[in-house]
């Protein structure tokens, strides 16, 4: 009975936060006056929104150019620009703010506080990049809305928003470091965006460069505690979906809002705030949606947590508003469509862009585009009622002009500037601590919780992720994992603790090691820091609502002891290239060294002539059938179908990795050997296990009972090599690093 009646009061809770709005939304019920008669949104004078083309200069739609993905990678069709609808109905009076220039695109609208300004991206006939611009939403007595123009440069900058303290965050793509920007592992040809900041009066005088990611940040959106929340492409191996994050206006504190599980599709964007802990956004496939999905709304707020407001990234509810709207690439039937844009009003319900019938790939096929016009969705009836749609243009990015509350700055905007030159410190209270329900397998933690597990760390490996910036590759490899380096293993003291300084603004990942120099596990998500910033978590991927406290005392003993430095030159961080390195050692050497004169294909190889067949269905149809030796570790060239192309690799590479790397399009038959190498995971590789592991403090302890190879057939192979080859199948056997990618082009006759 009593549990009956909380479930009743939470439910009340929920349905309150998402039809009943507090704070700074109460304020669009007042509007600015007008008729409420006249306008499908009673008490609201007029509308901001933007028009973008989809017919080009030639009569033809444009479908193409990153209109097919869930972010919108700068697709240009002139022919738009920013409106104000006045009042907010079909035949309302159009202004354009923008009709002075030629050949507009917008790419990112945002009002501001007072409803008298917008800020909004553009690029226009002359101008080869998307900058920022910020103009009057009514005309001066000169009839001017006093466009200016706030950013330059090569770099496009998109999507805008306002921030308290003056300042504008938006999303661009300029270069990271001289070498240049990060690409990511699918799309190498696409440069990553990341979020940045400028003062509203000095613009890009003030301009500032958060830490980049691996992949693309985009949709920033302002919450309630001056934060900033953001959608953001995590690829890290298998991971391949947008997640919510949040940061400080200042660019610190990067951490997940939601979209760790739990949600209803793979990617989560165009997100607002309703109220503290409540949002509305899109859920999506992707790609093949054309920036389109369905309406979900996401309740990150901790079970109780109020006061103060407590966010729950790990236990993130979602509720898919438009369940009829599939959130995969396939075509939804007609009268269902897709939304966009979803901006939130006083009394629950939504303005949003909808386009009716086909929103997906069919879309470019046919050369015909989906027509998104403007509407307000009431969560209640799940009806639409038209605002405003121009069938020759993309009508979205509404936004009612009303004056809002602006929240309180934030606090990272007070503080000074930091030193560039400052190392981040990455660490953990206790990293035994964590909230996750699994188990570990493999060796001799195998089917310890990963809890129990953790109790076994002896040291943490920080990984530098890198990308297409150190030189012409598409692919790392046969895997799905980016650049990796290793730039140290920072110890675990008696109570859990670690730290460790790093260079500022990287992208990094985190394994826990046992004894054996093996991962107990991988954290599947970026993480970084800015210049001085320190990076503490409680734990390993801990219960974020809780409250980790160290186990000795006000400190941990790695805070005692001061932070590790691994502040260090690219040349001097770990890499494992396969092959043809400029320097040092690569795991070909290790395999020819130790394991060629039996593993070669000839008559010493106990797996000679074994092989099985893999056949191919090309994306235009082709089909290609090749045989892989069932293990083979000399360097003979083979060829192999991988991620939509024929690609060459040693053999040893091809034997070890492709059982692992096989995709859909891929059909394996015959004599099917064990995934050799599992990328990502030593512990549970094949090739691991069968080449054993001794402990670094007791060289008589081995990670698996069974003997270890290949000393029962007479060869000594080293510690040191055994985990050169533990930290390839750790970081996810990628073939390419910075030490062997410039001699790709004199490798000749291999054509690996």
């Amino acid at each position: 009975m009593a549990d009956g009646g909380r479930e009743e009061r939470d439910e009340m809770k929920r349905t309150t936060r998402w039809l009943g709005l507090t704070g700074a939304l109460l304020a669009l019920a007042v509007g600015c006056g007008g008729d409420p008669a006249e306008s499908v949104l009673p008490g609201v004078e007029a509308l901001v929104f933007v028009k973008r083309a989809f017919i080009g200069p030639d009569g033809e739609h444009v479908v193409t150019g990153g209109a097919n993905q869930t972010i919108d990678y700068l697709r240009y069709v002139p022919g738009g620009g920013v409106y104000v609808l006045s009042p907010p109905t079909p035949d309302g009076e159009l202004t354009n703010l923008t009709e002075e220039f030629e050949g507009v695109d917008i790419n990112g609208i945002d009002l501001s506080f007072d409803a008298r300004q917008v800020v909004f991206s553009m690029r226009t006939a002359g101008e080869g990049h998307y900058h920022i611009y910020v103009a009057n939403v009514y005309a001066d007595a000169s009839g001017s809305h006093q466009v200016r123009q706030l950013t330059f440069g090569e770099a496009h900058d998109v999507k805008p928003i306002f921030v308290p303290g003056d300042r504008i965050a938006f999303v661009t793509n300029e270069p990271y470091t001289a070498m240049g920007t990060r690409a990511d592992e699918y799309n190498h040809s696409r440069v990553v965006t990341q979020i940045a900041t400028i003062d509203i009066e000095a613009g890009d005088a003030d301009r500032r460069l958060c830490a980049q990611n691996l992949s693309h940040s985009a949709d920033p959106f302002l919450m309630s505690d001056g934060r900033i929340g953001y959608s953001r492409w995590e690829h890290l191996g298998p991971v391949n979906d947008v997640k919510l994050m949040v940061m400080n206006p200042d660019c610190t504190q990067m951490v997940g809002l939601a979209g760790t599980g739990g949600k209803p599709g793979n990617s989560l964007v165009q997100f607002h705030e309703i109220e503290a802990g409540q949002y509305v956004g899109i859920v999506t496939s992707r790609r093949g949606t054309i920036q389109a999905g369905a309406l979900v709304h996401l309740d990150a707020l901790a079970e109780g947590g109020v006061d103060g407001i407590v966010l729950d990234e790990q236990n993130a509810r979602f509720e898919v508003l438009t369940p009829q709207v599939p959130t995969g690439e396939e075509s939804p039937p007609s009268g269902v469509g897709r939304y966009r844009r979803p901006f939130p009003m006083a009394d629950g319900k939504l303005l949003v862009a909808w386009a009716d019938g086909d929103v997906n790939e069919r879309n470019e096929l046919s050369d015909t585009a989906p027509n998104f016009g403007l509407y307000l969705w009431d969560p209640e009836t799940r009806s639409k009622t038209l605002i405003y749609d121009d069938p020759d243009t993309w009508d979205t990015y509404a936004i009612p002009v009303v004056p809002r509350d602006a929240p309180a700055v934030h606090p990272s905007l007070l503080q000074p500037a930091p030193d560039e030159s400052e190392p981040s410190v990455l660490g953990s209270i206790d990293v035994s601590i964590t909230g996750l329900s699994e188990r570990v397998a493999g060796a001799q933690l195998d089917g310890l919780t990963l809890d129990e597990a953790l109790d076994f760390a002896t040291r943490v490996r920080i990984i530098e992720g890198f990308s297409s910036e150190i030189g012409p590759v598409r692919e790392f490899g046969l895997t799905m994992h980016e650049g990796a380096a290793i730039l140290g293993e920072a110890s675990v003291y008696a109570d859990g603790s670690w730290e460790a300084a790093v260079p500022a603004r990287l992208p990094y990942h985190l394994q826990p090691l046992d004894r054996y120099g093996m991962a107990i596990r991988n954290q599947m998500l970026w993480i970084q820091a800015m210049p001085g910033e320190e990076r503490r978590c409680g734990g390993c991927h801990e219960d974020r609502t809780g409250q980790v406290l160290p186990r000795t005392g006000p400190t941990t003993l790695a805070q005692q002891a001061g932070a590790q430095d691994f502040v260090r030159p690219i040349p001097d961080r770990v890499e494992l290239p396969w092959i043809n390195a400029a320097s040092g050692q690569t795991i070909q050497d290790v395999l020819d060294a130790n394991c060629v004169s039996c593993h070669d294909g000839g008559a010493m190889d106990p797996f000679a002539g074994r092989f099985y067949t893999v056949n191919v269905t090309t994306e235009e149809g082709e089909e290609l059938e090749y045989e892989i030796p069932y293990l083979r570790l000399d360097d003979a060239p083979l060829q192999v179908y991988y991620e939509r192309e024929v690609v060459s690799y040693p053999a040893s590479y091809v034997t070890l990795l492709y059982p692992s790397a096989m995709m859909g399009d891929s059909v394996a038959t015959g004599d099917v050997p064990p995934e050799w190498v599992q990328p990502g995971a030593a512990r549970t590789s094949r090739l691991i296990e069968a080449l054993n592991v001794n402990a670094e403090d007791d060289a008589g302890s081995w990670a698996w009972e069974t003997p270890s190879h290949p000393e029962d057939v007479g060869v000594e192979l080293a510690r040191e090599e055994r985990l050169m080859l533990i930290q390839m199948a750790d970081l996810g056997g990628q073939f390419y690093s910075r030490r062997n990618i410039e001699g790709a082009d004199a490798w000749g006759e291999t054509e690996y």
